[in-house]
């Protein structure tokens, strides 16, 4: 017994040295990340929904600030400029101030299919197009986190974590206390670490008690969510890999469901699986005063390599079997993304490590994604969604 868990604690020194030492590599000279992003006058133009010679006109009137110019004289803008650009035009891409965050859950129960990687670059393409992003760590992993420039372990304040907010000994008024600051100004996270495993236990004990205890278990991260809805566009839930009370708490917090899959066939078998327990479980939640009615489920085939013809076959069997229910992009398998998870980057954030057209040919891909998941995304507001447009202008005619 102490041979095993002096080996095992030696290890993770050992592991978490080599940790710090990479991420002083990584990040040099930096102690946090800090984006080097810039944009011209036409990316700039259509990141904001507008033209580029609208922007110049804006700026000739004196309703935008000039654009920043290198000693060359070309012109460029920061993701801080374009944040402003927004606010000064009116230009209001998410959400009504009176409606509700989108709720997403990146959910699979099986390791290694893209979720945390979807997840932050999901984020990052959503922060780029001005929406208010909220991403909350659910996976004591902490994949997520680690990406957004935490570090799990420095997070020693039990009020900084979902862990502490989980565990049925919190006040349900602490889930703000636990949001925290991102390199992108309009994203924030809610990060994860190992403690949040113990907030797992925590939940579970609640099964002893019964009746309220197990309803409150389960409902603890709708509450909190409930408590910043309308502060965010958008938020983004990263699930653990297993369903206990964690992912209970994801799947009845969340209002619509992605689904990554790789084109691989275990990957695929499982997800028949997955797809049967999340109904399972559903019918557990309403079953204890905890309905869940999701706005839609998207599945995305992720690390799609066309030339490989197994997975090629494979992209063909998930467009029959999930029909209108997989995004008919599927997400490219890129050296780009494996080299910017490397460096705890997204693509968006990070610069070419290839040709500028593998780098291009990535993000096109990605944008393409992206897009589908946020015209599902916008269905669920009725100001922005075409159906709720429909509505109001049928009750202005009626009036």
């Amino acid at each position: 017994m102490s041979y095993t868990v002096n080996t095992l604690r030696a290890i993770t020194r050992t592991c978490e040295e080599m940790s710090d030492r990479v991420k002083k590599i990584v990040f040099n000279p930096e102690d946090r990340k800090v984006l080097d992003m810039t944009f011209g006058p036409g990316v700039a133009a259509e990141l904001v929904g507008r033209t580029p010679e609208a922007l110049a006109k804006a700026e000739k009137e004196g309703r935008l600030a000039a654009p920043k110019q290198l000693a060359n004289g070309r012109r460029y803008y920061t993701l801080e400029d374009l944040t402003q650009i927004r606010e000064a035009l009116g230009i209001h891409p998410g959400k009504s101030a009176d409606e509700d965050a989108v709720v997403i859950a990146v959910q699979n129960f099986k390791g290694g299919v893209g979720k945390s990687t979807i997840t932050k670059h999901f984020a990052d393409y959503l922060a780029l197009h001005g929406y208010k992003v909220l991403v909350i760590d659910c996976d004591p992993q902490a994949s997520t986190t680690t990406m957004f420039d935490i570090k799990p372990e420095t997070l020693l304040d039990e009020e900084e974590t979902l862990g502490n907010f989980l565990s049925p000994r919190s006040n349900f008024d602490d889930f703000p206390a636990s949001i925290h600051e991102t390199a992108w100004p309009t994203i924030k996270i809610i990060p994860s670490s190992l403690g949040l495993q113990d907030a797992e236990w925590d939940l579970t004990a609640t099964l002893r008690e019964g009746g309220q205890a197990v309803r409150e278990g389960l409902q603890r991260l709708r509450i909190g969510i409930e408590s910043v809805i309308k502060d965010f566009d958008v938020i983004l839930l990263d699930p653990p890999p297993a369903m206990g009370f964690l992912g209970l708490n994801v799947m009845a917090a969340a209002t619509g469901l992605l689904v990554p899959v790789p084109a691989r066939q275990l990957d695929y078998l499982s997800t028949i699986h997955f797809m049967n327990t999340i109904a399972e479980n559903i019918e557990v939640l309403a079953a204890n005063d905890t309905p869940v009615d999701y706005g839609f489920i998207r599945v995305v085939c992720s690390t799609y390599t066309p030339s490989k013809p197994g997975e090629n076959d494979m992209w063909k069997m998930m467009q029959a079997t999930y029909g209108t229910y997989l995004l008919s992009q599927p997400i490219l398998a890129s050296e780009e993304i494996k080299n910017a998870t490397q460096a705890f980057r997204s693509v968006y954030e990070s610069k070419p490590s290839a040709s500028h057209a593998t780098y291009n040919r990535c993000r096109e891909n990605l944008d393409s994604v992206f897009n589908e998941v946020v015209q599902q995304m916008r269905q669920q507001w009725p100001s922005t969604s075409i159906a709720g447009r429909a509505a109001d202008a049928l009750a202005s005619a009626a009036a």
